[in-house]
């Protein structure tokens, strides 16, 4: 699409006006231009409606920067988007989804009001939840400007820096807002593959965390504390996890902890998302990634307190940088009564890379073969060294029996009617959209009271135990509070708002329930656009952005801000609090962009620099330059140069 093409609206758009001004302009000639200062400058000076580029320099940059991501179909990239000197700004576009969390909304309100306090028009997209998850899986780049989500509190995150640290390495898959830096990029290559030596590691993490942040790669606003509720009339036992909650998904501690008080034992947890299949290795990310891991175990799990605890495997150690001998639980049976092996771990391996099982991909990707050593002893020979294989790919990986999929020949359609695993959960039954069930499998480990009071410490309770776990679909929050309180669900599996949790917790037997959390909301911004590539640009906006007043107003302080744009929570070892803070100050971000050649309009509509202004814009979008500023640069301060014009 061409430039000239989307500023050709009569009825307001971008072009409009631009185009009133220069009829203006030519009404009165050369002398009224300054004239119009007021429709044209920034309060600094006039400045010519008409592009004026410097010879040798290109009137437009276009989006042609997606050639350096692979993930990047360049036919068909994903989205067009064209910087013409002196221009109007395309509207920014912002996607998120309210299904993520019940403030969402509220936050792209926020930036909103943060573009709109530095002149650029911002349009909302508020999408399914479903939708931000596909672009994960099979994308060429995000198809907005800017996307917000929370991460999920997936265990591996709250154990490792790498689930989060590597969405930045240049060729990674979910780097899907095309960010990459050079510097970053060594750094985070470098600390993937040192093994044994943690210390150094970690100095790797915090030099990562501070270029990251410095950079502004992407805007880090808070880490949300998980907010529920739950009956504890009924209810004894549950388990306090950071990211999960007592209630949520991802974590199984509480379910396997609860004690009953009255007598029933089926445990009932309301929620408003359904699962799509009953196929957990190739699961798009939806409920059913979570809920199906109460049937199936991984290698290793994650504690309450963020630490790794076996699971199918014992023990496992380096014999080198790239091989590593595990050790399996023996006495393990499948939920059909077959016993778990050696050779179900090297079948799974083996099918996931044959068939390419995205959600597994973590687990299996840097292995390059598997050696049965005896019948609970494997070898993992890797392709390369990797720094996280015990404290991330291992955990809560899905293994599943050989008996039951060596002959499904197109696993990515099947959906087998009764999953069988070893998870400390057997299936029961499904009805898609209203209802899943789940049935205790006694003979799991995590039912020993002793087994839990090692390492669930003092969250263990010992007793009976549930019975069954049932989620059942409710439709909305509404109707989750009320059958909360008329005690027709025991919890809310997803989150609340502080104000809907205090709601539910109006009645007696139901309490607000609140967690820590190590997983961020991630605003990312898409960076094979001209506009984001400006370093100028991303600083203002994050100064434009007031975190803080968020966190207070909104949320009621039950969030963490984190130091400056940092996606690595300070529950975790592997945080530096010592990363670049860009503080909340709108006229400072103005400022930035009037001394990096941005102008407004007499309607406050930031433009595009233009001149010698836009040729310095130019350059700093170039590759090698878009993680440097300004003065790095040795470009004059354009603001101080409109000044010095108008004396």
């Amino acid at each position: 699409m061409g430039d000239d093409d989307r500023r050709s609206d009569p009825e307001g758009g971008p072009g409009t006006t631009r185009r009133r001004c220069l009829r203006a302009v030519a009404g009165l000639g050369a002398a009224g231009v300054t004239g119009l200062s007021g429709c044209v400058g920034g309060g600094s000076g006039p400045v010519s409606l008409e592009p004026d580029v410097p010879a040798g320099t290109r009137e437009t940059v276009e989006t042609k920067y997606w050639h350096d991501w692979p993930t990047v179909d360049a036919e068909s990239p994903p989205m067009e988007y064209t910087a013409r000197a002196g221009a109007v700004l395309d509207p920014v576009t912002i996607e998120f989804s309210t299904e993520d969390d019940p403030w969402m909304r509220e936050h792209a309100f926020m930036f909103q009001r943060s573009l709109r306090d530095l002149g650029v028009r911002p349009e909302l997209d508020n999408r399914p939840l479903n939708q931000l998850y596909a672009q994960s899986w099979a994308t060429n780049g995000l198809e907005n400007m800017i996307s917000m989500s929370t991460h999920g509190p997936d265990p591996q995150r709250g154990l490792d820096p790498n689930p989060l640290l590597m969405r930045r390495y240049k060729s990674s898959p979910s780097n899907y807002d095309n960010y990459w830096h050079p510097k970053l990029n060594e750094i985070l290559d470098e600390q993937r593959r040192l093994t044994g030596n943690r210390e150094r590691r970690k100095e790797l993490v915090d030099r990562a965390q501070a270029v990251f942040a410095e950079d502004v790669g992407a805007l880090i606003t808070l880490f949300p504390d998980v907010i529920t509720a739950v009956n504890e009339r009924k209810w004894d036992g549950y388990v306090m996890t950071p990211g999960n909650g007592p209630t949520g998904d991802a974590f199984q501690w509480s379910e396997v902890n609860l004690q009953p008080q009255t007598g029933e034992t089926a445990y009932v947890k309301g929620t408003s998302t359904s699962m799509n299949s009953l196929n957990l290795p190739w699961a798009a990310g939806g409920a059913e990634a979570k809920r199906l891991t109460y049937i199936y175990d991984g290698l290793f799990d994650a504690s309450p307190d963020l630490e790794v605890v076996p699971a199918l495997a014992t023990s496992a150690e380096f014999v080198d940088d790239t091989t590593v001998e595990m050790t399996l639980r023996e006495g393990v049976t499948w939920h059909d009564g077959e016993a778990f092996t050696a050779e179900d771990v090297k079948f799974s391996v083996d099918f996931y890379n044959e068939h390419s099982a995205v959600s597994q991909a973590p687990f299996y990707g840097p292995i390059d073969s598997v050696e049965r050593l005896g019948s609970h002893e494997v070898r993992f020979n890797l392709s390369r060294p990797d720094a996280s294989f015990l404290t991330q790919r291992v955990v809560r990986s899905a293994i599943i029996p050989k008996h039951r999929w060596e002959d499904v020949e197109n696993p990515t359609q099947y959906s087998p009617t009764e999953p069988v695993g070893t998870g400390p959960f057997e299936f029961g039954r499904w009805s898609q959209s209203s209802k899943f069930v789940v049935e205790r499998n006694d003979d799991h480990w995590t039912w020993d009271d002793d087994w839990r009071a090692e390492h669930l410490g003092d969250a263990a309770a010992r007793g009976p135990g549930i019975d069954r776990v049932i989620w059942v679909n409710v439709g909305n929050v509404n109707a989750l509070i009320g059958g909360l309180q008329n005690e027709k669900i025991d919890a809310v599996a997803g989150r609340l708002s502080n104000t809907q949790a205090e709601r539910a917790a109006d009645t007696s037997g139901v309490e607000k329930r609140v967690a820590d959390n190590f997983a961020p909301l991630d605003t990312k911004l898409m960076f094979s656009t001209p506009l984001i590539r400006d370093k100028e640009f991303r600083i203002a906006l994050a100064k434009a952005v007031d975190k803080e007043g968020f966190v207070t107003q909104v949320l009621q302080n039950r969030a963490t801000v984190p130091p400056g744009e940092n996606f690595i929570s300070d529950l975790t070892i592997w945080t530096n609090a010592e990363t670049k803070n860009y503080e909340y100050d709108p006229e400072a971000a103005r400022g930035i962009l009037a001394s990096a050649g941005y102008t407004w309009d007499g309607e406050g509509n930031l433009r595009f620099p233009n001149g010698e202004a836009w040729a310095a814009f130019v350059e700093r979008v170039q590759n090698g330059n878009c993680h440097r500023r300004r003065t790095e640069l040795n470009q004059p301060d354009f603001a101080d140069a409109a000044e010095d014009s108008d004396q």
